[in-house]
């Protein structure tokens, strides 16, 4: 691939919460297109037969594919699709990548692809498609791409249970990372990953040394000390930023956090920064 001559064209970037029963009939394109499984499950037609993807599947539709999808009873998803085009990638067709399969392979790279899945959705509340979703785009692709590569040099392997439960685990951190300022529960997050509570923050903790709800409350705590040290906004609205609505828990938590205030730590800060 000339990378010089490599700009493809987006033709669509949007995320969707699909409730029961929803359906979308059997379809393909003529470009290449990207569904991402964010949350909960659906039942997805591809090579002949329906089958279900759930939360941290990446399907990969090549030019031609036919496909369809639709929600059982019960059942909810909330999806990213991206159709991409006016690409050629060496030795193969245009707008094609090189996957054997539709469903990618899971990848340590497979997590970044969420990430900045979250990311590029986070940015469509700010603006329509513009640069900075053009790159997140754009790395999606080439993060994919490394999956697929990595996918020719090994044998495919048959994840544990315990492998695929760390996997959960991942995905939940880049889930909350990326969407901390929203209310989150252990039961949410849960049932979108289709595991118990109480066995989703054992292995949380297993993996990360903290449960999930106090990983949520870190990543909070981090986020509101950079805008205090860098932004003049109130301390309430700072609060509200990071995901709490009460301006006095949010103070206590910092103390308990960083061993002081919220506003002592901007005083502070204020009072080291050079004149």
């Amino acid at each position: 691939m000339d990378i010089q001559e490599f700009n493809p064209k987006i033709y669509y970037a949007f995320d969707v919460w699909n409730p029961e029963n929803n359906a979308n009939g059997k379809h393909h394109h003529d470009f290449f297109e990207i569904s991402i499984i964010l949350e909960g499950e659906a039942s997805y037609f591809f090579n002949q037969q329906w089958q279900t993807v759930r939360g941290g599947d990446i399907l990969l539709f090549n030019p031609g594919v036919e496909h369809a999808e639709r929600q059982l009873p019960k059942t909810y998803s909330h999806q990213l699709h991206i159709g991409i085009g006016s690409f050629e990638l060496e030795g193969l067709s245009e707008n094609a990548f090189p996957n054997q399969e539709i469903i990618l392979t899971s990848q340590e790279d497979q997590i970044k692809v969420f990430d900045k899945a979250w990311q590029l959705i986070n940015e469509f509340g700010h603006h329509n498609i513009n640069l900075i979703c053009k790159g997140l785009i754009y790395e999606m692709m080439g993060l994919i791409l490394r999956c697929l590569e990595q996918n020719e040099q090994t044998e495919p392997s048959i994840l544990s249970k315990n492998e695929r439960l760390k996997q959960a685990v991942q995905l939940i951190i880049t889930y909350i990372e990326n969407n901390y300022a929203q209310e989150i529960t252990i039961e949410q997050l849960a049932t979108t990953h289709y595991v118990s509570p109480t066995y989703l923050s054992k292995i949380f903790k297993e993996v990360t040394g903290v449960s999930p709800i106090n990983y949520l409350i870190l990543i909070r705590l981090q986020q509101a000390r950079q805008l205090l040290m860098t932004e003049e906004y109130p301390i309430k609205e700072i609060a509200r930023a990071v995901g709490y609505e009460d301006a006095y828990h949010f103070s206590k938590s910092f103390k308990k956090q960083y061993g002081v205030s919220p506003s002592a730590l901007r005083q502070k800060n204020s009072q080291e920064m050079p004149r």
